[in-house]
Formats: C-alpha cells, sequence, structure tokens
C-alpha cells in the first residue's frame, strides 16, 4: 500500500502531465476551485500510481497514466489505456489531495477507501441528518464543543471512507455505515 499527499501548490502549471482525456474534461470544468481540485487529486494520484507501478514521474509518462470512473463513480487506473492491476481511493480537501493505492483485491472487500477533512463545526442538525443514533449519543457525551467537532468529523471521514470501500460514496444513506 501507498498513501500519498499533495497540494495544489505542487501541481506544475504546465498541463503535459494529464491525458488527452483529462485535459478535455478540465476544459469541461467552469470553475477554477473545482478545477484547482481536479488538478490537485490527479496530480497527487499520478504521483502516487507512477512509484507503485514503479514509472518515472516525466510528464510523457505521467500522461499515459490515467484516474478514470466506473459507472458507480469509483475510480479505476488505466496505463496506456488498459486497467492497471491497483485498486485506489482518493480525496481533497482544503487545497490538499490524497491518494492510497494497492494491489487490486490488497482487501477482503477488493477495494480502497479514504477520506481527507479538516476540523471544522459540524452542528447538531448535521449530526442528527447523518449520524446513527449510537453515533449521535457519542458525539452529544463529549464535554467540549472541539471534542465534539473533532468526533463529528472523525466520524464523517470514517463513513466516507466505508461508503468508497463500497463504491457506493455519498450516494448512499451514510447512517449505514
Amino acid at each position: 500500500m501507498r498513501l500519498m499527499a499533495g497540494g495544489e501548490h505542487e501541481v506544475p502549471t504546465s498541463l503535459d502531465w494529464l491525458s488527452p482525456r483529462e485535459t478535455e474534461h478540465l476544459e469541461s470544468i467552469r470553475f477554477t476551485k473545482r478545477r484547482d481540485e481536479y488538478l490537485t487529486r490527479r496530480w497527487t494520484a499520478k504521483q502516487a500510481i507512477a512509484a507503485s507501478l514503479d514509472l518515472d514521474t516525466d510528464p510523457a509518462t505521467l500522461s499515459r497514466v490515467e484516474v478514470r470512473h466506473h459507472a458507480s463513480g469509483a475510480p479505476y487506473v488505466a496505463v496506456d489505456g488498459a486497467g492497471a492491476a491497483v485498486d485506489i481511493s482518493l480525496s481533497d480537501r482544503a487545497g490538499w489531495a490524497v491518494c492510497l493505492v494497492g494491489p487490486a483485491g490488497s482487501t477482503a472487500s477488493g477495494t480502497l477507501g479514504i477520506d481527507l477533512e479538516i476540523v471544522e463545526p459540524r452542528s447538531d442538525t448535521f449530526v442528527a441528518d447523518y449520524f446513527t443514533a449510537t453515533e449521535r449519543r457519542y458525539v452529544a457525551a463529549l464535554t467540549s464543543v472541539g471534542e465534539r467537532h473533532e468526533a463529528a468529523n472523525l466520524i464523517w471521514s470514517a463513513k466516507e471512507a466505508a461508503l468508497k470501500v463500497q463504491r457506493v460514496g455519498l450516494r448512499a444513506d451514510t447512517r449505514t455505515v
């Protein structure tokens, strides 16, 4: 397994490391924030994938590596157009991205899940809407506001990662995990 983190400040200004398909998709993204997130995820993923597959990280080689998506939205890796024997999970938040790479089928379910969050205030309504009764009681029992926010963000992040393992993402009810 390989875990890699990268910041948007690390993304090269030249886009020659993107595949033609990725470049086309990038051009369809209207908002700067979304473009930056896309590039940060792709750059971080390609660095992690290259390291995992012992590939060079020069732009020509990285342009042969693509992060594609199954119909479910779950990412997969293609190199030179063919599926690669790795599973990946991606997440980004606040100008940073993380990518987890492992051999295909390296977990019991065959997939990986990762999520990246910052500790931020989570309202009682958020907790009530997305957490199980047990999780709600746990968060409510914490004595400090800071502890409640930390716990709520940790639980939320774990849920997102678990739903990625299931390859359903946030299309599923978060109270099911």
